[in-house]
């Protein structure tokens, strides 16, 4: 179903109406019979990406109006690969996010401990307020006071005097937002909340409302990029929790299966059209990141920690021209024109290209011969870099994978054994369009055995099992300043404070059922800013375990010789996760194992042999519970293909595919 740009919640309705069209109801009887609505939106993405948000000002401490343009100092490379750190020339800073020269300072001073230092005259500031938003035609305000976090009274009187001079502006307050110390961070977080709030606001009251109108009982939840939902209205308030919530979905879905299967460490992986995002999962808990990155502005919020980079199928190969070796990425062929084999067009060779001369893609069973490929296109475009590289074109379509999967290893070992943690201990989830077609590939390359296509074909759209199965849930995070010693009566009384902040996050939106409340303890050794691990921490917790456990978590992340002999460890925040669970995953005991016919065999030219072998095809479609293939075969699938190297398994059970691989040396 495509989506309607013009007026998205149209395009919604009709997925809907199509939906209920399937199952032989009318779109009143499918809303009627619904229990829980997730929905996961762009909406945000798309303005910043776009530039298209509001207009926005912003309203700070006197003296500090030029924090956000001075982006304390990194701006031109905060975001950016390590290739254009070093080249000056080619970096730029990013274009601003408030209406130029929208900037307003106000009189008032809270101190670190959040006492009043300069009160806010409430009077004169009403009259500085309402000719501000009159002379710069503001949609939206960003509050970002000085220690606010402290003590958020200043903001507070200032959102009451917005309201009463400016009732149809959107107020983004800075100590509700990002509550957190780093002065620049919390002011991005702010204003970019206030850029994207007023059209997340309008799409999602629109979008609740013609549910509702059209009998849905049941409130709708937004997918957060911290892992959970929450309903509309908190959703439009927390506007940025909305910014890259869709790659966090299919972390969030990977969570809630894996618990099922009783899979504690897993990396899950999700190869599309364009790039390659993994997270994750450590002891049955997704690893959450302070701060992200977008257009090169760094702010902080909790979210689940889901990196990225330019290695999907569309991602384009190429000769170095200065080194003459085989490049590929970071650039892509997105879908317009796409790679050569879509025939639109496109005329540079892509990893998609690549599968095709290999066979690892047939072109008659792409999508389930809904969409044939150009086979002739992709060797021609193949065949033009390996001969500039010195290749026939299946070597330099195999090389092309090679570096392609080394790309993708790389992130994921970034992302374990700079943690201290060996790939070789977790499982890996592979989705998205792309991820089954290659993970043999990138798995072996770190050393994993066992790889999960979860939900068979639904792994292409596993992001959306993630909002359906997904926690309602919200972070609140309370900055504190406890050094060991840490006297225990002060631990728990920090705790249960914020423990009680987080219960009334989720009364203030809308949920009336009595959450759980996960609370860890943000750690350093104090004066070092960074290098800060997220310990767990209990209500009746003891200090002296909680500085324990900490300095063995730094050991296993830095070394034993990385401790520091001089500097007391620190609890400087507490952060807090209160959910209501989502629906329960059954648990199914896993069917005995049978051989499972082939309906073709093709030649395919495996990379890792560097050889033409016969594969056997399978319809992944007809597999039932307990069907063993054994590689090197390919699983073609209505949305994906699997692709399931010699010496290799592929085993179905509880509508998962399980692939297991050899060792390095048994592939050998």
């Amino acid at each position: 179903m495509l989506s309607t740009k013009d007026d998205p919640a149209e395009g919604v309705l009709n997925g809907l109406a199509e939906l209920a069209a399937e199952a032989h109801l009318s779109l009143p009887e499918l809303l009627a019979a619904t229990e829980r609505f997730g929905h996961g939106t762009t909406i945000g993405t798309n303005a910043v990406l776009e530039r298209a948000g509001a207009r926005v000002g912003l309203i700070t401490t006197a003296g500090h109006g030029d924090a956000l343009a001075i982006m304390r100092g990194h701006g031109r490379v905060a975001g950016r690969g390590v290739e254009d750190v070093f080249r000056v020339r080619g970096t730029a800073l990013p274009a601003p996010l408030i209406v130029p020269g929208a900037v307003l300072e106000l009189h008032e001073r809270m101190d670190a401990a959040g006492s009043v230092v300069v009160a806010l005259d409430e009077g004169r500031t009403a009259e500085l307020v309402s000719s501000f938003v009159r002379r710069h035609r503001l949609d939206s305000v960003a509050v970002a006071f000085l220690w606010s976090f402290a003590n958020p009274e200043h903001e507070l009187a200032l959102e009451k005097i917005l309201h009463a001079e400016a009732p149809e502006v959107f107020v983004s307050l800075s100590s509700r937002v990002s509550p957190r110390l780093g002065e620049y961070e919390r002011m991005v977080a702010t204003v970019l909340n206030g850029y994207v709030g007023p059209a997340c606001t309008r799409y999602l009251t629109t979008m609740a409302g013609r549910l509702a109108d059209g009998g849905m009982p049941a409130p709708l939840l937004v997918m957060q990029s911290s892992g959970g939902v929450v309903p509309a209205p908190a959703a439009a308030e927390l506007a940025l929790g909305t910014l890259d919530s869709g790659p966090t979905a299919g972390l969030t879905g990977t969570v809630a299966l894996a618990a099922s299967l009783g899979h504690r460490n897993v990396v899950a992986t999700d190869m599309g059209g364009t790039s390659f995002d993994i997270g994750l999962v450590v002891d049955g808990r997704a690893v959450v990141a302070d701060e992200a990155v977008i257009d090169q502005y760094t702010y902080r919020l909790p979210h689940l920690d889901v990196r990225t980079t330019a290695c999907g199928g569309g991602t384009i190969a190429a000769r170095d021209p200065r080194t003459g070796a085989l490049r590929v990425g970071p650039r892509s062929a997105g879908s317009q024109p796409g790679p050569a084999c879509y025939g639109r067009g496109g005329t540079e060779p892509t990893v998609t290209d690549a599968d095709v001369v290999l066979g690892l893609l047939r072109p008659e069973g792409f999508l389930a011969g809904r969409m044939p490929l150009d086979a002739a296109a992709a060797r021609a475009a193949v065949g033009r870099l390996a001969e500039s590289l010195g290749l026939g074109p299946e070597e330099a379509a195999a090389g092309i994978l090679r570096v392609n999967n080394l790309r993708a290893a790389t992130l994921i070992r970034q992302q374990t054994l700079e943690r201290g943690l060996d790939p070789r201990d977790f499982v890996l989830y592979a989705y998205g369009g792309a991820g089954p077609v290659h993970a043999f590939g990138y798995a072996a390359e770190i050393g994993v055995a066992e790889v999960l296509i979860p939900l068979g074909n639904g792994a292409s759209t596993l992001s959306a099992y993630g909002i359906a199965a997904g926690d309602v849930a919200r972070f609140v995070e309370v900055e504190t300043a406890l050094r060991a010693p840490i006297d225990d009566a002060e631990l728990r009384r920090a705790v249960s404070g914020a423990m009680s902040r987080a219960r009334q996050a989720m009364v203030d939106a809308g949920v009336t059922a009595d959450p759980r409340v996960d609370v860890w303890a943000l750690m350093r050794y104090q004066e070092q800013l960074m290098h800060a691990l997220e310990v767990p921490v209990t209500p009746d917790g003891d200090a002296g375990e909680l500085v324990g456990r900490f300095l063995q978590e730094y050991a296993q992340r830095y070394g034993v010789a990385a401790a520091s002999a001089f500097q007391a460890a620190e609890v400087f925040a507490l952060r807090c996760r209160a959910r209501v669970p989502g629906p329960e995953q059954p648990a199914v005991p896993p069917p005995a194992a049978a051989a499972a016919a082939a309906t073709d065999t093709v030649s395919v030219f495996w990379p890792e042999p560097g050889a033409w072998l016969d594969t056997a095809v399978h319809d992944g479609s007809g597999l039932a519970g307990g069907d063993r293939i054994a590689g090197p075969a390919l699983v073609e699938l209505p949305h994906t293909t699997v692709a399931v190297p010699g010496g290799a398994s592929l085993t179905a059970g509880r509508g998962h595919l399980h692939l297991h691989l050899p060792t390095r040396e048994a592939a050998r």
